[in-house]
């Protein structure tokens, strides 16, 4: 069990974290187990709990220990799931807005290339992306897309200050070096050059759903938030354009949330059902819900030198 009241930033060189929670690693297990038939009892050999951090420059908070980030047959497993691999993502209508003729576009976790087409409609056809699952790499090369299976840090190795914008939506989550990857999406960028982040919004909803396995190891390893996203500027090369958050889609899963952390008691639920309050409720949310904060927050950053 990994108990150490403070630990290395994966975002800073020489940044610290402090500990700040912890969940059961039998929670995870059950949970794993119960809602995909998926045993990851192999990610916490001997750990009673896994630990919740706070880098201090920034607020991200991260999983830990790094060893914990889920494995190709993880997301092989979870990627038979219909709900897992959403095709049209809000954050890519949104990040288009950005995009302009003649634009060079890499799109880092680019799956089976529905960004990369919208892209290449606007800017001309100069875009590429990368994607490791092999099999969702497969299907965006045989849509005409040009797509490698490598790091990010290797490609941008070999394409140094190359793009005009570098995108990854829904990645950056799972990544426990997430100072190495950010570092390798700036390298790649031409100076005045775009970064577009697309994460799950732990300032939402997200952050009460203690059932919401998926947001924890080894399927995510951060839990993002505006305050943290915005705050990489103090340590790279960026400033921020851009920040949109989400209007509320998931209506039912965050009806269940709210009910469960607000409505405790057999009586207060009895009350609640009886007299319409789940109908009440519902009409609210669906009737409000481009004001209600959902699941992503995308960020626009700039890079601002070599």
């Amino acid at each position: 069990m990994n108990n150490s009241p403070e630990v290395d930033s994966p975002l800073s060189v020489n940044g610290k974290a402090k500990r700040v929670g912890a969940v059961k690693t039998s929670h995870i297990i059950g949970k794993y187990r119960d809602a995909f038939g998926l045993d990851v009892a192999e990610y916490f050999p001997g750990m009673q709990e896994v630990g919740i951090y706070e880098c201090s420059k920034t607020g991200y908070r991260f999983y830990h220990p790094p060893s914990l980030a889920g494995k190709d047959s993880l997301y092989r497993h979870l990627g038979r799931f219909p709900w897992f691999y959403q095709h049209d993502k809000w954050e890519h209508g949104v990040a288009l807005r950005h995009l302009r003729a003649g634009h060079r576009v890499l799109d880092v976790g680019c799956g089976t290339g529905n960004f990369l087409d919208a892209a290449k409609a606007i800017t001309g056809g100069d875009v590429a992306g990368i994607e490791l699952n092999p099999d969702s790499a497969k299907a965006a090369r045989e849509r005409g897309l040009s797509v490698d299976g490598i790091l990010i840090e290797d490609h941008a190795r070999s394409h140094p200050v190359f793009y005009d914008v570098v995108s990854t939506f829904q990645v950056l989550e799972h990544i426990s070096d997430v100072g190495g990857f950010i570092r390798a999406c700036i390298e790649a960028l031409k100076p005045g050059g775009l970064f577009i982040v697309g994460v799950p919004n732990n300032e939402g909803f997200l952050k009460y759903d203690g059932d919401a396995v998926l947001n924890g190891p080894p399927h995510h390893m951060g839990l993002w938030t505006r305050t943290s996203l915005e705050a990489l500027c103090g340590l790279f090369p960026l400033e921020v354009l851009a920040v949109d958050i989400e209007p509320l889609k998931e209506v039912d899963w965050f009806q269940s949330v709210m009910e469960r952390r607000y409505i405790r008691g057999r009586l207060a639920r009895s009350v609640y059902h009886r007299f319409g309050g789940a109908g009440i409720f519902r009409k609210f949310l669906v009737e409000n819900a481009t004001s209600i904060a959902g699941h992503t927050i995308m960020v626009v950053f700039r890079k601002t030198s070599a």
